[in-house]
């Protein structure tokens, strides 16, 4: 868990615990404890909202993990998967969904998506504007955790984070109680679209960036960007706001740097 400072508001870090809590459990591990570095009184404080949480929502909690278990137990690890080979689970966890209310995080809040070597640390230390994540080749995002900017928090996700993580009630509140929904790419659109889809039935919108644009030759930018626009017609996507051609590393390359900053610091 991150350090918190008094600039982070309560509320949010009770959504990072509940969320990598959920990423514990895939992996057989104890309930998230709290972070020993809290005060006696935010660490007691942090444990009574928790319990709360979990007592509020018992029901419901109880019926997605009997939902998620049965993928597991089909083997069903991504949302592209559940809607081709079980109609049933799928409209049922949309159901589902549907009664979940949405967290309730103080502020700006975004989220940052991006399976590995589609450059996320770097977005995400250019954005808050000081060295936050570790870059260099491979995941080096192991926890979910949230950075606090000038204007926005950012929630930094595991590119390589089970999709069935997303099936679970925390994920989706997190999903709903987003101001925005960063997705990186490195390529093409299909690398991501069973987020995408996803989001999509939740009713969620999102933002598309393909990141290392620097990396396309100028003869190729062109042609590159007709392919992803054509890509999100063909996949049927709902929930794209915008899409921006980015380098995370050279921002100043690219008008659409701008632009995108703009779009999530106004939100």
């Amino acid at each position: 868990m991150a350090y918190w400072g008094l600039a982070i508001p309560a509320a949010i870090r009770v959504v990072e615990t509940l969320l990598n809590e959920v990423a514990g459990r895939k992996k057989g591990e104890s309930p998230a404890v709290v972070n020993p570095s809290n005060s006696s009184a935010e660490a007691a404080e942090l444990r009574q909202e928790l319990a709360e949480y979990r007592a509020q929502n018992a029901k419901l909690l109880s019926r997605f993990d009997t939902l998620t278990a049965e993928m597991e137990r089909k083997r069903i690890t991504t949302f592209e998967q559940l809607q081709k080979r079980d109609q049933q689970a799928k409209n049922d966890l949309i159901h589902l969904a549907q009664e979940t209310k949405p967290a309730k995080l103080e502020g700006n809040n975004i989220g940052l998506f991006g399976l590995t070597s589609t450059g996320k640390s770097t977005m995400l230390n250019t954005l808050i504007g000081k060295t936050v994540a570790e870059t260099g080749a491979g995941e080096t995002t192991t926890t979910i955790t949230p950075h606090k900017g000038s204007k926005f928090i950012l929630w930094d996700i595991p590119g390589r984070n089970d999709e069935v993580s997303y099936f679970s009630m925390e994920y989706i509140s997190f999903f709903k109680g987003l101001t925005r929904r960063l997705i990186l790419i490195g390529s093409t659109v299909k690398e991501n679209s069973s987020l995408m889809r996803l989001l999509d039935e939740l009713g969620l919108k999102y933002t598309i960036v393909f990141n290392k644009f620097d990396l396309v030759k100028d003869a190729e930018q062109s042609k590159v960007k007709s392919k992803i626009e054509s890509e999100t017609k063909e996949l049927g996507l709902k929930g794209v706001e915008k899409i921006y051609f980015v380098s995370a590393e050279i921002p100043d390359m690219f008008s659409d740097w701008v632009n995108m900053v703009d779009d999530l610091t106004n939100a």
